[in-house]
C-alpha cells in the first residue's frame, strides 16, 4: 500500500503531521526528498502532512507540492525568526489540523523523520495524558517534548490547546516553572508548561544511539526516529556552550539586562572574551555535520544500521588466525 493509499485530504480521522519547512538554499534539497521519501515510506496508517513552507526556494515549493499526501497551508507571515518563527508557524497548523477532525497531531523538523516502520505504534505506545515526544537530555532539556518529534492527542489539544511557543507569559506561575525544572527556551516550551502546570506525566523518547557520531547530530530517538540536527550552518548547542570553560565563567555578564550603549559594550566585550571558543566550538560541529550529511546522503539505511549497532563487527585480517600448514 502506498503513501496516496493512506492520505485523507482534508484529514478526517488519522495522523496529521506538522511539519514547517525552512529552506534557504537548493543545496538542502536532498535532505528535504529524504525527509519526504522516508515519511512515505514508513508511515502505514492514514495521514496527511500539514506544511508552511514560508521561507523556501522555488524548488522546494515544486518539491513539496508533487507529493499528494502533503498539503501547504497558506499562513499569514512573520517577522519573527528563530524558535519563535517555528512556534508560531506549528501553533497556526496545529490549529488547521484540529479543525479538521484528525485523530492525532505529529510534528517532525525538515531534518527529522521516521526509520522504522512502527514509528507510530512506538509513539502512542509511549504516550503518557496524550502526549509523547523527544527529550533531549543529551542537550540538556529537562522537560521539553522537543518539536523534532512530538506527538499530541486530539482530546489533548482540544481539551487545553497548548502552544509551541518558546516564549514565556511573565506570570510567576511560568517563572516557578523555569526555576523548579531548569528547562531552557526552545521550540515546544508553551507545551512543556502546561503538561507541567497541569501535573501531567507524558511519555519520553529518549535517545537510542547505540554509536554515536556526535553528541547531538545524528540521533536515534526509541529506536524509530532520526534527527540530523545541525541543518543550520554554524550551530551551537546548549551542551557546547556548558563544556565550554569561558562560556561558562562569562555567563553572569551575559546575564545582566543591559540596554543601549551599556547593551553593546556587553555584547563586544562577550565576543572578545569568547570569540576563540566559539569559532572552535562552530568548525567543530559544521565537521561533524558535514560528515553525517555525506554519510547519509550516500546510503541512510546503512547509516541507520551503524547507529542502531545492527552491523555486524569487520574483523581485521589481520587478527584472524593464521590457516593450517598442510600435511
Amino acid at each position: 500500500m502506498s503513501a496516496d493509499d493512506l492520505v485523507s485530504r482534508p484529514a478526517r480521522g488519522g495522523i496529521a503531521i506538522l511539519v514547517v519547512y525552512f529552506l534557504r538554499n537548493d543545496d538542502d534539497l536532498p535532505i528535504l526528498a529524504l525527509h519526504l521519501d522516508r515519511i512515505a515510506a514508513h508511515t502505514r496508517v492514514p495521514f496527511t502532512v500539514y506544511g508552511a513552507a514560508n521561507r523556501v526556494t522555488p524548488a522546494a515549493r515544486r518539491m513539496l507540492h508533487a507529493r499528494s499526501w502533503l498539503r501547504l497551508c497558506e499562513i499569514e507571515p512573520t517577522g519573527l525568526r528563530g524558535s519563535r518563527e517555528h512556534g508560531y508557524y506549528l501553533d497556526a497548523l496545529a490549529a488547521l489540523a484540529a479543525a479538521d477532525g484528525v485523530d492525532r497531531l505529529i510534528t517532525l523538523d525538515v531534518d527529522s523523520f521516521p526509520i522504522s516502520d512502527d514509528w507510530i505504534e512506538t509513539i502512542v505506545g509511549a504516550s503518557e495524558s496524550g502526549v509523547a515526544g523527544i527529550l533531549r537530555v543529551e542537550n540538556g532539556d529537562t522537560a521539553l517534548p522537543h518539536p523534532s518529534c512530538v506527538m499530541v492527542e486530539a482530546e489533548f489539544f482540544d481539551r487545553y490547546r497548548p502552544s509551541f511557543s518558546p516564549d514565556s507569559d511573565f506570570s510567576p506561575e511560568f517563572r516557578r516553572f523555569l526555576r523548579s525544572t531548569g528547562q531552557a527556551g526552545d521550540t515546544g516550551l508553551g507545551l512543556a508548561y502546561t503538561l507541567w502546570a497541569q501535573k501531567l506525566p507524558w511519555g519520553r523518547l529518549l535517545r537510542s544511539n547505540a554509536v554515536e557520531l556526535h553528541p547531538i547530530i545524528a540521533g536515534i530517538y526509541a529506536d524509530s526516529v532520526f534527527h540530523l540536527a545541525g541543518v543550520a550552518s554554524g550551530t551551537i548547542f546548549r551542551r557546547d556552550l556548558r563544556a565550554s570553560r569561558v562560556h561558562r565563567l562569562t555567563s553572569p555578564l551575559e546575564r545582566l539586562p543591559l540596554t543601549g550603549s551599556a547593551g553593546k559594550v556587553k555584547t563586544a566585550v562577550l565576543t572578545g572574551l569568547r570569540g576563540r571558543a566559539t569559532r572552535a566550538i562552530v568548525e567543530r560541529n559544521r565537521n561533524v555535520y558535514a560528515t553525517v550529511r555525506t554519510r547519509l546522503l550516500a546510503d541512510s539505511t546503512a547509516l541507520f544500521a551503524e547507529l542502531r549497532g545492527h552491523v555486524a563487527a569487520v574483523r581485521d585480517p589481520r587478527d584472524a588466525p593464521a590457516p593450517e600448514t598442510q600435511r
